[in-house]
């Protein structure tokens, strides 16, 4: 644009210049007559090079105006200034007809006439060159008067402005509602200099089409719009077209014409009542379910976890206490589980809310320490397995992004909590120190509760975070643990 706008203003200095020229060269023309035309010339440019063409368009046929009153038409005055209302005619508002006859009738006046490189482009310099070609076949004189010319249109009418106007950005609106009134966006460059935009409709039993002026649009400049209302949109289609007109209420761009509208389709408006019944599987989400034959979904998780909780029972290593009489240990109190564990998980949805799935406690145990007696060492196990069977139910639906839970959750299995067992115990093989590192087990039979919540991240990854509360029995213990992790819901 930079480089185009370069070339116009060299434009502008050249017209200045030819046309002081022409002006000197002129004997019998009026010096202050010419240098007007040379001012409405270079003011033309100026306004094309800001894309106002329709006022370009004026400012032209303003000189050549001046040019009859001053008997300068068949002047190289009068002849420059046809060559650029052809070029804004040709190259701006894509009128060909109009702009090759201003151009043949610069060559009628000058026949060595020339268009300054800074207004071409191939569109004017295909129309130069036919106009060469198949100049007027009227010859060289005065140019024909304003009225002669509108005499002589009314008697050989040129095409008409639409066959070659501007096309302006429109997204057509191809369907809608009947009964309905139908908004209508258009855009139109500022610098096009547009005076009104109209929308004009013709309803499906019209054989008229009505007007309506489109007022700018407040959320965006350089747009219009209107709306074609609803006593036209009572049949099975609407018609309409826009067009773009200038002061003086001239056509000289739209979309759509009259002969060739665009048009909207009408679907009627469907009532609840009018709907089909809903498919067995489509039932309300209030009541939380589907098809109990539809598919069931897979649920998949992988975490990582640790806890801790109470216990009461012997220490697992060193379950005795050596000192006269002997007799067993018991530690209960509030301990934690170490390490951690990972809780593989697997399930499935008999129905969107309702998830039954089965999970995996693998407890890798830490703290602990070696006994040995009688040179032989003893050690402490290491792991903690357990398994349980889990119901969870999702109170929100199984479609929203975050979705929490709670879960009745039952198996058999071992968790250890890690103790130091107590100084005034008397044990063998814990080394020099007073007390040993060891371990309680809870368990076998485990039950309790769980909670948590999954945010989904996709249709299928889920961020994954959870709480369970296990008690264990013969041997007692209650276990919290939180395990974080990733669910895939197939």
């Amino acid at each position: 644009m930079r480089v185009r706008r370069l070339g116009l203003q060299y434009g502008v200095l050249l017209v200045g210049v030819a046309f002081a020229g022409l002006a000197r060269a002129s004997g019998s023309a009026d010096d202050g007559t010419a240098n007007e035309v040379v001012e409405l010339n270079k003011k033309a440019l100026r306004a094309y090079e800001k894309l106002d063409l329709s006022g370009a368009a004026s400012l032209l046929e303003q000189a050549l105006a001046l040019c009859e009153t001053a008997n300068l038409a068949d002047t190289p005055a009068a002849a420059r200034t046809h060559v650029h209302l052809g070029v804004v005619y040709v190259g701006g508002l894509k009128l060909r007809a109009q702009g090759l006859a201003e151009l043949r009738k610069a060559i009628a006046i000058d026949p060595k006439i020339t268009i300054a490189k800074s207004l071409l482009n191939p569109e004017v310099q295909a129309a130069f060159d036919e106009a060469r070609q198949s100049p007027t076949p009227a010859a060289v004189g005065p140019a024909p008067t304003a009225q002669a010319e509108r005499a002589a249109a009314a008697a050989n009418p040129s095409p008409s402005p639409r066959e070659g106007r501007l096309v302006i950005q429109h997204p057509p609106v191809t369907h809608a509602i009947a009964g309905r009134p139908v908004p209508i966006r258009v855009q139109v460059p500022p610098g096009l200099g547009a005076a009104t935009v109209v929308l004009a409709y013709r309803g499906e039993d019209s054989a008229l089409f009505l007007v309506r002026d489109m007022a700018p649009a407040k959320d965006a400049t350089g747009w219009f719009e209107a709306e074609i209302p609803a006593e036209a949109t009572q049949g099975a289609s609407v018609s309409y077209y826009i067009e773009v007109r200038n002061r003086r209420e001239q056509v000289f761009a739209g979309s759509g014409m009259p002969e060739a509208p665009h048009q909207v389709m009408l679907a009627p408006e469907v009532s609840p009542e009018d709907l089909p019944p809903p498919e067995p599987i489509a039932q309300t989400e209030g009541d939380g379910t589907t098809d109990p034959n539809a598919p069931a979904g897979l649920w998949l998780v992988f975490a990582l976890g640790s806890g801790g909780g109470y216990h009461s029972g012997a220490p697992e290593m060193n379950p005795v206490d050596a000192n006269t009489p002997s007799h067993g240990i018991h530690d209960s109190g509030f301990a934690v589980a170490q390490l951690g564990q990972l809780a593989p998980e697997i399930g499935f949805f008999p129905r969107d809310r309702l998830l039954i799935s089965v999970e995996a406690r693998l407890q890798y145990v830490t703290g602990t320490q070696d006994v040995v007696v009688d040179r032989k060492t003893f050690h402490p196990a290491r792991l903690a397995l357990a398994g349980l069977a889990k119901l969870s139910w999702f109170p929100r639906h199984i479609e929203a992004k975050l979705r929490p839970f709670v879960s009745l959750e039952a198996g058999a299995g071992q968790i250890r909590h890690s103790i130091t067992t107590p100084e005034s115990a008397n044990l063998t093989g814990c080394g020099a120190g007073t007390t040993c590192d060891d371990t309680v087990m809870g368990g076998l039979g485990l039950a309790g509760l769980g909670g948590g919540a999954i945010w989904m991240i996709d249709q299928t990854f889920a961020a994954y975070a959870a709480v369970n509360l296990l008690a264990g029995f013969p041997n007692f213990m209650v276990n919290g643990d939180l395990n974080l992790g990733i669910a895939i819901l197939r």
